[in-house]
């Protein structure tokens, strides 16, 4: 018999702010890129494109001591239909050393804030330090994290525009920021301004299910940076692809983002390579450099990494032990 903490989302909201989430995930990303960590494959599958699928994505970190996995269902019209949450889904870490269990943890809170800490490195490393307006397109738990992730790295921001084709979503996403944030400007667009906005940005952050790209080369003025974050699964895509080969290219896993991630079309095609695309924890660790110029366009492709999610665990797991949170299981 041994025992398994089991934390339900309203734990992990208790236990993990995005500072520290940040600084966490910053650490898998050095651990991965200097050898330190490795990811498994990763296993997806759509059920119906564009509206289900399921993912499965492993990894371990030697550092922590921990291997893991996370198992992801997406269901675009679960909010509307059902009113539950679009993704779901479980986290659950075992130790290295004894090969037992020893968490499983909510997957969507995990997700969320990982995810937005990830756009936040991104921007860290890459994004102009005075960068003030900001586009986010998809309005989803997904556009709030990523809003939430920037706003605790770069505190010049002072507009986001929000896009999203449901104008009720729009307006709700406005209202929630603008509460949470009183001193940023929130304003809804439509997808039809996109162009406008994306040509007036210093970041750019795409977080949607599109299989579609929906922002143009022609868009991108010198010095923007953009976070693509949607694109997690063959065949999506948000961004121009013949954009890609004119910009500095990062990835969080460089093998996993050309086959998957919002460099996978340019890269089918023949328009860039594996030697244009560095990792982010090779910026972190400085084995390759950041933003080298005002006028450099970049680009931070985040498919998402199992690290990610076993490092949050991790901290959540380790708070919930000191502070006596979560549920203890008998196996």
């Amino acid at each position: 018999m041994y025992k398994i903490r089991v934390l339900h989302s309203e734990d992990l909201v208790r236990l993990l702010t995005m500072k520290d989430v940040v600084a966490a995930v910053e650490t898998a990303y050095e651990q991965y890129s200097n050898k330190e960590a490795g990811l498994f494959p990763v296993i997806v599958h759509e059920f119906e494109p564009g509206m289900r699928e399921m993912d499965i994505k492993s990894g371990y970190l030697s550092g922590t001591g921990l291997a893991g996995l996370k198992l992801i269902g997406y269901v675009a019209d679960n909010p509307d239909k059902r009113r539950i949450p679009a993704i779901s889904g479980l986290v659950v870490v075992i130790s290295i050393e004894t090969g037992r269990p020893v968490g499983i943890l909510d997957g969507m809170i995990i997700t969320n804030i990982r995810t937005g800490a990830a756009g936040a490195i991104g921007a860290k490393y890459l994004a102009r330090k005075d960068s003030e307006n900001v586009l986010v397109v998809g309005s989803g738990a997904q556009g709030r994290a990523q809003v939430r992730g920037l706003l605790s790295v770069l505190p010049d921001i002072r507009r986001i525009w929000i896009a999203g084709r449901d104008g009720n979503k729009l307006a709700t996403y406005v209202e929630e920021m603008s509460s949470e944030y009183v001193n940023v400007s929130f304003e809804a667009v439509s997808m039809n301004d996109l162009g406008s906005k994306a040509a007036k940005s210093d970041i750019i952050v795409t977080c949607t299910p599109a299989h579609e790209p929906f922002i143009r080369k022609e868009w991108i003025r010198p010095g923007t940076h953009i976070n693509a974050v949607g694109a997690d699964f063959p065949g999506k895509q948000e961004i121009d692809e013949t954009l890609l080969p004119q910009v500095r290219l990062v990835a969080d896993c460089r093998v996993q983002t050309l086959e998957l991630g919002e460099m996978q079309t340019a890269y089918r095609k023949g328009l860039i390579s594996e030697n244009d695309v560095d990792e982010i924890g090779e910026i972190i660790s400085g084995s390759a450099p950041g933003r080298e110029s005002s006028d450099e366009i970049t680009l931070f492709d985040a498919t998402g990494m199992a690290l990610q999610d076993i490092v949050t665990a991790n901290l959540a797991l380790t708070r919930a032990s000191e502070q006596g949170i979560g549920s203890l299981v008998m196996m």
